[in-house]
């Protein structure tokens, strides 16, 4: 009989690991260093290897179970912060100082606290042309990190190309003071790497296009395609049914969506933003006979915008938290016209025939294999997990 392992949550231990400092042999009391670098990877460990690890954390199992939270790793960071205005690379029709948006000196903008929710200059930078199109450019090098802005408007064609106008950026890096010396602070891995990934996760929530240190992505956001995973049962029980990938949000996918709801119960309907897309909840029937296992015919739909990759894979694609937001609020008042996102192209032309009907709100029962592999990979779905009829050709 295989022993009970556990995953420990990566981040919350390399918290603990950062936080009590010294090298990792000198957490490696009872065990080996590479039993930790692999449980620091995500890898799942025995019990008795993973209590003997929090002892030697000075913490609990139950600790190192749950993701750090953001006031605990900020308590670990520097509590000064510089923001300089810089250049934004390319070319750029207009530029404007960061200093004009973020209200700091042509020296720079110190804040006296780590970044929190970036709701201090970064978060003053993003109102600036908050209607239009945002495209967000992340470089990081030496401890400091550099965020750029542009933005653009769609032309008034039937095409919707980009009209970028104007551009701003800033660059920003932790403070060490001693007395009147200030010197940039050199950040360790894990809070260096958190500032990282929640920049990402800042980009994918407030902007249309996402560029990460010079990685491709798409030039356009009528690129990305809706993923729809459905589910069937409650949370604990749920069991993956089957996915679909649409072609653009504001063609089949919302066609589909409100005929589809337009025909239920609004009471049944619960809508409510999730991760980095929107989750629609249709509550089971409560039959006339009671059955103690009425409501696993629950069904959930999950869905999140991707684009396609040069090589064929799937990528997250960012989707504003606001406009995802707008959405969920007209379903749930059952706005039919409200039901789009203004940061995606309403409507552009497609291969596809236009008597051809759209595609049904429920798995697609013929899912191309190279398609069901893409949206495994995207979600890190084991084949068992998803359980789709694949067709072999692609």
């Amino acid at each position: 009989m295989a022993k009970d392992t556990i995953r420990l949550d990566p981040d919350k231990v390399c918290l603990r690991i950062a936080v009590a400092g010294g090298p990792i042999k000198a957490h490696a009391v009872g065990m080996s260093e590479k039993t930790i670098h692999r449980i620091k990877k995500g890898a799942r460990t025995s019990l008795a290897k993973a209590h003997l690890l929090a002892a030697n954390l000075g913490t609990t199992v139950e600790d190192l179970l749950l993701p750090p939270g953001r006031d605990e790793v900020e308590r670990q960071l520097p509590g000064n912060w510089l923001y300089e205005g810089v250049a934004p690379s390319g070319e750029v029709r207009r530029h404007f100082p960061a200093y004009l948006a973020i209200g700091g000196g042509h020296d720079g903008y110190i804040v006296d606290g780590p970044p929190s929710g970036w709701l201090g200059p970064l978060d003053a930078l993003l109102k600036w042309h908050t209607q239009g199109g945002r495209k967000i450019v992340l470089r990081r090098a030496a401890h400091a990190y550099l965020v750029e802005l542009h933005y653009f408007e769609y032309t008034p064609d039937r095409t919707q190309e980009l009209n970028y106008h104007s551009a701003s950026a800033c660059r920003f890096f932790a403070l060490a003071r001693t007395g009147d010396d200030v010197r940039k602070a050199a950040l360790n891995e894990f809070n260096a790497d958190w500032i990282w990934s929640d920049l990402r996760r800042l980009a994918m929530e407030r902007a249309d296009i996402v560029n990460v240190e010079g990685v491709v992505a798409p030039a356009h956001p009528r690129d990305y395609v809706p993923v729809a995973r459905f589910y069937r049962g409650m949370i604990v029980r749920r069991k993956m049914e089957g996915i679909r990938v649409f072609d653009q949000l504001h063609r089949d996918f919302r066609r589909a969506l409100i005929e589809y709801l337009d025909g239920l119960d609004p009471r049944r309907i619960h809508v409510s933003t999730q991760g980095l897309g929107i989750q629609i909840r249709i509550a089971a029937v409560r039959p006339a006979a009671y059955d103690l296992y009425w409501q696993e015919d629950e069904l959930c739909i999950e869905v999140d915008l991707a684009w396609w990759t040069p090589d064929g894979h799937l990528a997250p694609a960012p989707w504003r938290l606001e406009h995802r937001e707008r959405i969920a609020a007209a379903l749930g008042e059952r706005n039919w016209a409200a039901v789009y996102s203004p940061g995606l192209p309403l409507a552009y032309p497609t291969d596809s025939v236009d008597e051809e009907e759209d595609p049904p709100l429920a798995p697609d029962l013929h899912v191309p294999a190279r398609v069901a592999e893409a949206v495994r990979a995207l979600y890190c779905l084991a084949p068992e997990q998803c359980e789709v009829s694949v067709d072999a050709v692609a």
